[in-house]
């Protein structure tokens, strides 16, 4: 009965406050205001969420990074469909006479091993199988200098240059030029390209890895044929420093074992 009451003295009060001047504006006003007071009390009933905190190790980012660097690559260079597994390689026995024949006659180059070993086998044998082989299972043993470091250490003005590949931490290759001196095994310098390389890219990037250096009058490369724009060998021209390039089908003729310091360093210093 009370509540009767109460809204019937409510419902006079309204139908006044209606029939004076901007009677509707204030009602309205009222409900508005009442509703959001309402909603503002019934808010703080409701529980709050869980907060979840999410920690990522330095490691973890690696970890990421390496796995959206092998996706990348597969995505690339992998075919769009599942293929059968190629020929597993050549067998042990062919290993072993590849790497004993090279053993024994360590002048003979890749062709004159295959060549040999399909007159004495008749197995069906080419160079780049055999070069593949000394690459991976062929280690010579140490009699003395190589011919590049007597060289060096007569002129004294031999360099040694090497190009590789890395990748930075957003997913972008970047091509790495090193310029090493052959006598001192001291880096030269680096030259970094983002991108395609070509024979300008490549000409840039060893004035930036020279920079500030007394040309040598020697420099030893590899036979890539990033080495064989004709901008490269002008630019070697015009500063008067003369190629020397690595035994042909010999994987162990260029330096790379002193190279492979300057990516160590590379790689530690966290250089893009």
């Amino acid at each position: 009965m009370r509540d009767v009451v109460i809204l019937f003295v409510h419902v006079i009060v309204n139908l006044l406050r209606l029939a004076g001047p901007g009677g509707l504006r204030s009602v309205v006003a009222e409900s508005v205001l009442v509703k959001h007071q309402l909603r503002i009390l019934n808010r703080g009933r409701k529980r709050a969420p869980n907060l979840r905190a999410v920690v990522l190790k330095p490691s973890t980012l690696l970890h990421l990074h390496s796995v959206l660097r092998r996706r990348k690559y597969r995505m690339l260079f992998s075919p769009k469909r599942g293929r059968r597994p190629g020929p597993n390689g050549p067998k042990k026995e062919l290993i072993d006479a590849v790497v004993e024949m090279k053993r024994r006659n360590p002048s003979w180059g890749c062709p004159r091993i295959a060549q040999q070993i399909a007159l004495a086998f008749a197995v069906e044998i080419d160079k780049d199988i055999v070069r593949r082989i000394l690459s991976v299972h062929y280690r010579p043993e140490s009699a003395g200098p190589s011919w590049l470091t007597f060289l060096g250490h007569t002129k004294d003005s031999l360099w040694s240059c090497d190009l590789f590949r890395c990748e930075s931490a957003t997913l972008r290759t970047h091509w790495v030029l090193v310029v090493m001196d052959q006598c001192t095994r001291r880096v030269i310098g680096f030259g970094v390209h983002s991108g395609i390389v070509d024979g300008v890219a490549l000409c840039r990037m060893f004035h930036r890895a020279i920079r500030g250096q007394r040309l040598a009058k020697y420099l030893s490369s590899d036979h890539d044929p990033l080495y064989r724009f004709h901008q490269w060998q002008a630019n070697l021209r015009v500063l008067a420093v003369t190629e020397i390039k690595t035994v042909p089908y010999a994987p162990l003729s260029h330096p790379r074992r002193c190279l492979a310091s300057a990516v160590n360093f590379l790689s530690g210093s966290g250089m893009p």
